[in-house]
């Protein structure tokens, strides 16, 4: 059997998808359908990062083809509660985006900030994060309306070196989430923020505007289209 043949069967025993399996890791659906269909092997991170996130998978399966597929609960695990299992994160919807702006000059999400469950290993350490709601289509397919991702701060010494991943902009009074493909900060002082959706448009931003820079890291919540 094939890395990817015992993969489906990890899968099918899970009773998951692999739009919730990508959703979990923070991974493009697509890059598990090449796994499956034979088309791309998975990398070493990505078997750890699966055998981290979903501990009942056995190891010896998933590597080496040893059953059984899946290890015993009674022999290799135990129950956990929720509140264990998850941290909670500050939420951040869209209707609050103005207040967050408003806040964020105080080093404080206020007393009445939402909170969110994500799971310890979605989290992977990340200091600081977010959690933010994703306003509008400009972003999609990746990212729909409506969708939840996580999202790190980035410091200020580094903004010069952002590029090719996804970030929420703060800047003036506006808070949006873009992608940053050519960063200019160090030569010509100013951001051009692109929009995924071709309809979405770009934005370009002076570098004496910018509040805040976060790295959006995972989707931790995303509606069914």
């Amino acid at each position: 059997m094939t890395i990817q043949d015992r993969l489906k069967h990890v899968f099918d025993a899970l009773g998951i998808t692999i739009y919730q399996i990508a959703k979990e890791l923070g991974e493009n659906p697509s890059k598990f359908y090449n796994i499956l269909n034979g088309r791309a092997k998975p990398s070493y991170d990505t078997i750890m990062s699966l055998l981290a996130c979903y501990p009942q998978i056995s190891s010896d399966y998933l590597i080496r083809g040893k059953l059984p597929i899946l290890n015993s609960p009674e022999a290799n695990a135990r129950m956990v509660s929720a509140d264990e299992d998850s941290l909670e994160v500050p939420f951040v919807p869209v209707k609050f985006y103005a207040s967050f702006v408003e806040s964020y000059a105080d080093g404080s999400y206020g007393a009445d900030t939402e909170m969110f469950r994500v799971r310890k290993a979605v989290m992977k350490g990340h200091k600081q994060a977010v959690v933010l709601e994703i306003s509008g289509n400009s972003m999609s397919p990746q990212l729909a309306h409506g969708a939840k991702v996580l999202a790190v701060p980035v410091s200020e010494t580094n903004w010069e070196y952002q590029s090719g991943g996804v970030y929420a902009v703060m800047y003036r009074d506006y808070f949006v989430v873009k992608r940053i493909i050519d960063n200019e900060l160090l030569t010509r002082k100013y951001l051009t923020l692109h929009s995924d959706n071709p309809n979405g448009g770009n934005v370009t931003v002076s570098l004496k505007d910018i509040r805040g820079i976060w790295k959006i890291v995972s989707i931790v919540e995303a509606p069914v289209e």
